[in-house]
């Protein structure tokens, strides 16, 4: 005989259905008694399909059924099949969230069938929950971008519908951000927020304590006014499923209500009392007196008729039975029937990052993974703001804005959970950056359109943009001839605010050239041109560095022209001679050093050893370098696409005793320092003039000879941080503060000392000494973590994970290794390769980091404006001259002239 306890415990152990659910139930009916909760539940069925705009198929492939061969999945055949189902019964429900399929869909569909659909819209039928373009990712995506697909989801509902979301549906992501709780919930009018996947030792206590609903107050600095109420779902076991027993998709086994007497296996007494128990025992792991079945999973309801006609006959049965109530419901109906028993819940502060489905077994990886796509999307959302702007300001139309739409549809696929998080399959990656690709092709159209507007007489157009300035190629400049008519370059500035860049233009082979309307040009060698797999001849030898001001919301024109006059060049040199004075440091390889940094790179590394703040007074040892993890293969949970899991400590890519093959280039506007570090590694160290942080520009890759390397940029330094705290910033928005082995929520158990310390880095990690703020900024998302320092002095390690190649998959559904290869074989028909295989050059990615040193009180005067300058850079556009000469002969860089210079707001914002 059992305690109440002891059943408790019983009931929020997993286990399958044993002969005894009679005396089951009645044991758990005298808990209830006895615990003083005698009110009948009321089990709201909601029906649902979560579907993923591009995994193991592409967005294409999955709307249309095709490529049944990875995957049966056809979202177009769901809602075909569900709207049929609804029609044929008025009490039916069912909830849609990913309105890029609902597109897809809809715009097939005969008038005849659209209304009958907003018929079942209007009487409740029908009903959306989330409502964004796409179920977003919440660690690897920045707000913009949320914000950005939400709204093209929830327009197309206003246009078609007139009607709004009114909860959020965020089930399968791998972790939740506190950004999605307060701003793309609590600040779009959500009533509620829901998901599946939390920490497997989160979801013990909070089944232990009745908490798996609560009050979520995400925000660290706007309070109590971004609380929503949130909860989880699939019955609270970490997925977003229908109870066990309960599934009635095409090709499940589960039972299905059989209440015809005279044939045989007639089961209704056997269906009524599980789904009584399954009733019971989650209304044991909530409060109140309502609960939530989600029936429904990935890619369900294609054959709805088989979900609904069992559902009809449980919900009729179970409520003739009368120990429950159960109904038809929607997210919305549901929190308001919870929130109206006025119940105290318990209050969430902190997010949930990281997620860890079981020891060993965290969810961190994909913070990394797929860099390249990565990096792709945040520069293709910097592209669609600046386009939106010149759209607006230039045409007020539509013509514009229809340009602009295939741009917006495919950034929105891409903040997929599935996408920009790097965890679906090789040939899907390529497929969202194809989507992308076409999309800039027609924003470039549209941007040009708006330029030619904007600047009558100074080009006729059209304007170009040049797609590989980050590895020294762009078409339109590098065509100059010495008989070619000059380009016409116009900077446009996203921000609300003025700002001094530098800008980098590749030059042509063999032809000198000037820029005009710049403050100062500096001439020097390009970096190595490469594609995504390999070296490129196509990149231009030097490179123009032009420093550019450039008004709020506005635009800079500068003239680039053929010229007999060569400009003199920044050539490098190696740090043992030849540099000026200002560039020596007694025992340093070399200094960098302009007003406000000095950065010191020790001469036994040739590496950065040290950064001093000249302005503030301050300086700290900070020892950059670069390492490696071997990825765990074997041992009961893979390194792979999600998870993250290192074999052992970082190996450090130099040999023990080198150093780092340096050369220096100083210059008027900015002086770096040029690193080979490995075969497969390259780093370039800038400082420019006036620049209060400074830029290290890597290059990774190929990493496939070296069978699975997980590649890492480290900063130890010599801050005093005893109480291990640092912070990551929750997609670009606030910065979240975390601590080494600890979570706010539960004591944890750390099973992983790296990989359960690592947290998504959109765009910031700073760590607080007690004099000294070290902060970093990232041009996409990365995985970050700051440790306890190796060193013997103490200290902090701040570490971003740059690329990933590992050879083995880590079983969370994905299929294959996270290896990105220039070619993958077939998935059939693949004749003498292995289906699937990934094959050829490995992914080469060059991306930068931004590092600054302030105190820590003023830290965020000095990284804040870099972050929002980081996230949308100046956006260059080349086109010919035109009829109406830009500058006047005689004053060639006056900043102000009309023609050179235009801002389009009254003044710039603070």
């Amino acid at each position: 005989i059992f305690s109440c306890s002891l059943f408790q415990f019983f009931l929020c152990t997993k286990m399958p259905r044993v002969s005894f659910v009679t005396v089951i139930l009645s044991l758990f009916a005298a808990c209830i008694s006895i615990s003083g909760s005698p009110e009948k539940l009321h089990v709201h069925i909601i029906c649902h399909s979560h579907d993923d705009v591009g995994w193991l198929k592409t967005v294409d492939q999955y709307a249309t059924g095709c490529n049944n061969t990875i995957q049966y999945a056809c979202t177009n055949c769901i809602l075909d099949s569900v709207v049929q189902a609804l029609l044929h019964n008025a009490q039916r429900k069912f909830v849609h969230v990913e309105q890029a399929f609902f597109d897809i869909w809809w715009r097939r569909q005969s008038a005849e069938t659209k209304n009958k659909v907003r018929g079942l819209v209007e009487s409740g039928q029908l009903g959306f929950a989330n409502g964004g373009w796409v179920m977003h990712d919440e660690a690897t995506t920045h707000f913009v971008d949320m914000i950005d697909q939400t709204t093209l989801g929830h327009e197309f509902l206003l246009k078609e519908f007139r009607v709004m979301p009114q909860v959020g549906w965020q089930l399968d992501p791998f972790g939740h951000s506190s950004t999605q709780a307060a701003l793309l919930s609590a600040e779009v009018g959500f009533s509620a927020l829901f998901f599946g996947r939390i920490d497997y030792q989160d979801l013990e206590l909070r089944r232990q304590q009745r908490a798996a609903e609560f009050i979520w107050r995400a925000s660290p600095s706007l309070g109590t006014s971004t609380e929503v109420f949130a909860g989880l779902t699939g019955c609270y076991e970490g997925n977003y499923g229908p109870p066990e027993g309960f599934d009635w998709d095409r090709g499940a086994t589960d039972e299905p209500v059989q209440d015809d007497a005279s044939l045989e296996g007639y089961n209704v007494k056997n269906r009524v009392q599980d789904f009584v128990f399954q009733a019971l025992k989650l209304g044991n792991l909530t409060r109140g007196k309502h609960i939530m079945f989600t029936m429904g999973t990935d890619f369900t309801y294609d054959d709805a008729d088989s979900w609904f006609r069992n559902l009809d006959k449980i919900i009729s049965l179970v409520n003739a039975d009368g120990r429950v109530k159960v109904m038809y419901s929607t997210p919305s109906a549901y929190v308001e029937a919870k929130l109206a028993e006025r119940l105290t819940w318990p209050l969430k502060k902190d997010d949930f990052f990281p997620y860890a489905d079981g020891p060993h077994k965290f969810w961190t990886g994909y913070f990394t993974s797929r860099p390249a796509l990565k990096r792709y999307i945040r520069s293709t959302s910097a592209i669609l703001q600046a386009g939106k702007q010149l759209c607006a300001l230039a045409d007020p139309g539509r013509n514009c804005e229809v340009l602009l739409r295939a741009l917006m549809e495919a950034q929105a696929t891409a903040q997929h959970h599935d996408a920009v998080s790097g965890t679906s399959k090789q040939h899907v990656a390529f497929d969202y950056a194809k989507k992308l690709s076409r999309g800039v092709a027609k924003a470039t159209q549209a941007m040009s359109h708006s330029l030619v507007g904007l600047l009558p007489g100074i080009s006729s157009g059209p304007f170009l943009r040049c797609e590989l300035l980050n590895v020294s190629q762009c078409t339109p400049l590098q065509q100059l001839s010495s008989s070619s008519s000059p380009l016409v370059a116009v900077a446009w500035n996203a921000l609300g605010q003025d700002r001094t860049e530098l800008v980098e233009l590749p030059l042509p082979k063999d032809v000198h050239v000037s820029v005009v309307g710049g403050l100062q040009v500096q001439v020097i060698p390009s970096l190595d041109s490469i594609t995504n797999y390999g070296p490129s001849e196509a990149g231009a030898p030097y490179t123009a560095v032009v420093q550019v001001r450039l008004p709020a919301l506005g635009y800079t024109v500068l003239r680039v022209e053929p010229t007999a006059t060569p400009l003199k060049v920044s050539h490098p040199v190696k740090p043992t001679g030849g540099q000026p004075t200002s560039g020596q440091h007694p025992g340093a390889a070399a200094v960098l050093e302009n007003e406000f940094l000095r950065l010191t790179f020790c001469r036994s590394t040739g590496m950065l050893c040290q950064v001093t703040n000249k302005e503030k007074g301050i300086s700290a040892d900070v020892l950059q370098d670069f390492f490696f993890y071997k990825p765990m293969s074997g041992n009961g949970q893979n390194s792979g696409a999600y998870i993250f899991r290192p074999a052992g400590p970082a190996l450090p890519v130099r040999a023990p005793g080198t150093s780092a093959n340096v050369s220096v280039v100083f210059g008027p506007l900015m002086s770096e320092v040029r690193q080979d570090i490995a075969q497969y590694l390259r780093q370039r160290v800038r400082l420019g003039r006036g620049m209060r942080a400074a830029q290290f520009t890597f290059t990774v890759g190929d990493l496939t000879p070296y069978r699975g390397m997980e590649v890492v940029m480290r900063f130890s330094t010599n801050l005093s941080n005893p109480e291990g705290l640092f912070y990551t910033d929750s997609n670009g928005r606030e910065m979240i503060p975390r601590r080494v082995n600890f979570r706010p929520s539960w004591d944890l158990h750390q099973t992983e000392p790296v990989a359960g310390n690592y947290y998504p880095v959109a765009t910031a990690i700073a760590v607080p000494g007690t004099d000294a703020q070290l902060t970093l900024l990232t041009d996409a998302s990365v995985g970050g973590t700051a440790l306890p320092s190796l060193l013997p002095s103490g200290g902090t390690d701040v570490e971003l994970m740059l690329h990933r190649d590992i050879l083995a998959d880590d079983g969370r559904g994905v299929g294959e290794p996270l290896t990105e290869t220039e070619w993958i074989a077939p998935y059939v028909n693949c004749f003498s390769l292995v289906c699937g295989q990934h094959y050829g050059p490995g992914l080469i990615i060059r991306g930068s980091v931004w590092l600054t040193l302030e105190p820590p009180a003023s830290a965020a005067a000095v990284w804040r404006p870099l972050q929002d300058r980081i996230f949308s850079p100046p956006h260059l556009s080349f086109g010919p001259v035109g009829s109406r000469k830009p500058f006047d002969p005689s004053a060639a860089a006056k900043l102000h002239d009309a023609a050179q210079e235009r801002s389009f707001v009254v003044a710039p914002l603070p």
